[in-house]
């Protein structure tokens, strides 16, 4: 199945290459690249680390309920799980994560990837909340418009969802565990391991000021990214509104749930160029957003190996499969 979605993944992002890269001028994309201020992709590579600190922070007081641990200690696990991502399909960097710090803190990996589950779907409805934002307070085409009421009932469901399972707790995971067993029954096991783990995770929902700080932060994180991308226009010299970026930042996020390459090779490029198209910015300048964003995340990423080098896991050596690291034979050999 891996090895399936490997190939799926492989397919649609040269798919989507193909339609991001076809078309272009290549000497007014050499222009525009020549003309670009790489001082702001310096000032897009600190932001980027900063913000990696901010998530640092903000997984200290997700994993509290497990174990108080200093947000400095986790900063290199988070750009460990970030290289990983980038080099490992299916975002295994998050298991990688998991196990890392599992390893060093002697600390249970289910609740690590319950805490790691939250911290997603706490990013996602910060986004979902920063873009009904934007478009209420933005007036926008009819047919973007319309996404408006889907949005917020989706952004409903989920909160609901969440407080129920904070109010309930195992109650209702184990009656979602029946539910999701009976619809995938050869997942049997690992359905009830995931689903019980973000059930944990969800515990810090039981203290106030640790779901409060982690609103907070979570909030921080997007606005940071969303500063992160300004950067990168101001790079290359675009002229669009502040709202604009917001946007890619949102597309291209929500893009990210396409199978697709290693370090979102395809989606990245294809949805950031076609929101810059809306805002009349030429495809020749717009093709190279994506790839200056990527040049500022190479001191991220090349941070992430050197600390995963330093803790003794050999990133080739990890298990094939995408399967929990807590599971019989799911396995990360160390040195």
């Amino acid at each position: 199945m891996s090895r399936l979605r490997l190939i799926i993944g492989l397919v649609i992002s040269l798919v989507l290459l193909f339609f991001t890269f076809r078309g272009l001028d290549w000497g007014q994309v050499g222009a525009a690249l020549r003309g670009a201020n790489f001082v702001f992709i310096a000032l897009s590579a600190l932001v980027i680390l900063a913000a990696f600190g901010v998530r640092a922070m903000r997984w200290s007081w997700l994993l509290r309920p497990v174990r108080l641990l200093n947000w400095r200690g986790l900063f290199s696990v988070v750009l460990i799980g970030f290289f990983g991502n980038y080099v490992l399909p299916a975002k295994t960097g998050e298991l990688v994560r998991a196990y890392v710090l599992g390893k060093r803190e002697n600390l249970s990996k289910s609740a690590i990837l319950g805490s790691i589950a939250v911290e997603k779907t706490m990013d996602t409805l910060i986004l979902f909340v920063i873009l009904l934002a934007t478009l209420w307070a933005v007036p926008l085409p009819a047919e973007v418009a319309n996404i408006e009421p889907l949005a917020a009932v989706f952004l409903v469901v989920v909160i609901g969802g969440m407080l129920l399972l904070a109010a309930r707790g195992r109650h209702v995971s184990n009656l979602l565990v029946r539910v999701l067993q009976f619809v995938f029954p050869w997942w049997k096991e690992r359905v009830a391991r995931i689903t019980h783990s973000f059930v944990d995770g969800l515990s810090v929902l039981y203290h106030g000021s640790s779901i409060v700080m982690v609103l907070i932060l979570s909030l921080v994180i997007w606005l940071m990214t969303t500063l992160n991308f300004w950067l990168i226009g101001q790079a290359l010299g675009l002229d669009i509104p502040l709202y604009g970026y917001v946007m890619i930042v949102a597309v291209t996020n929500m893009a990210s749930f396409i199978p697709s390459l290693p370090g979102r090779f395809g989606t990245l490029e294809l949805f950031s160029v076609f929101v810059l198209g809306l805002f009349s910015v030429d495809k020749n300048t717009a093709v190279l957003f994506p790839i200056l964003l990527r040049v500022a995340q190479l001191v991220p990423i090349l941070l992430g190996y050197l600390f995963l080098n330093r803790e003794g896991v050999r990133i080739l050596d990890i298990s094939k499969t995408t399967n929990d690291p807590s599971a019989p034979g799911s396995t990360i050999r160390t040195t």
